[in-house]
């Protein structure tokens, strides 16, 4: 799927799904095998040869505790990658918090943002409007990865995500994004039973209008349910939760095991007319 066909499928019907292809030496699930610039398109070529219609390219670590990194390694890691795989005709999305990073990979080709920090840095806005490409704004407590488990105070977090992820997305429209995605945050300050609450009640997100993203492949509160201590050992568990999520009205699903997503999903809709 080339950028074009994206967006028009994204303005459609139908689930997306968003490969993960990490360019970081400690992401929690697959640190380290992508970082170079070689594998991490390799495996971008193989996600859409394995079925994903985009393919998401990230440089920063988002996992609790990270290190920081700075701006200029995260545009040395992204950028190449970015390049490459928008050469080869892919739809590419390029998940970053800092708006340098977002200006530097739409220019190189990306034609989607994804912002963890929920899309508050007025820069990152700008850049998604100045350059008309549509945006998803993920929740999270805080703009800090290394520190949100340690917000996960909610009054309702269902509530909570919900009103956080309707002002960003309204101010977002407002200064002429195109189009913006929501994304609850799963792992992303949260406790376990939020995760869980939030996936149940993924409807009340949907209801807002916007297409809403799922992002819960391999992350922790599978292994803690389901028993499985590996992050590469929960496909079957983040399957159950993304299909759950679909059931629920989700437009899109990010995830690592893209072969086992594409023929879930397409069984999905078979059984699902």
């Amino acid at each position: 799927m080339n950028p074009d066909q994206f967006r028009d499928a994204l303005a459609g019907d139908g689930v997306l799904l968003m490969g993960v292809v990490n360019v970081t030496p400690d992401s929690f699930s697959d640190g380290g095998r992508y970082y170079e610039l070689d594998a991490a398109v390799a495996h971008g070529l193989r996600m859409v040869d394995d079925g994903a219609d985009i393919v998401d390219v990230g440089g920063e670590s988002t996992r609790p505790g990270a290190e920081p990194v700075s701006v200029e390694e995260e545009l040395r890691r992204v950028v190449p990658v970015v390049r490459d795989l928008r050469s080869a005709g892919i739809a590419v999305s390029i998940d970053t918090r800092h708006a340098v990073v977002a200006e530097a990979a739409v220019a190189a080709g990306a034609c989607l943002v994804n912002d963890v920090s929920g899309l508050r840095d007025p820069s990152m806005r700008a850049v998604a409007a100045g350059h008309d490409v549509p945006a998803v704004a993920m929740h999270m407590p805080v703009d800090d990865p290394a520190v949100m488990q340690q917000h996960t105070d909610y009054d309702d977090v269902v509530r909570d995500v919900i009103s956080f992820l309707r002002e960003h997305a309204a101010l977002a429209l407002a200064e002429g994004v195109p189009s913006v995605i929501l994304d609850p945050g799963i792992g992303f300050g949260k406790t376990v039973e939020q995760n869980v609450q939030l996936v149940r009640q993924l409807d009340v997100l949907v209801a807002l209008g916007h297409p809403v993203m799922l992002g819960a492949s391999r992350k922790r509160f599978i292994g803690l349910l389901a028993g499985v201590e590996q992050p590469e050992d929960r496909v079957a568990g983040t399957l159950a939760v993304h299909l759950a999520g679909v059931q629920r009205g989700a437009r899109l699903v990010r995830a690592h095991d893209v072969a086992a997503h594409r023929q879930a999903l397409t069984m999905w809709s078979h059984v699902n007319g």
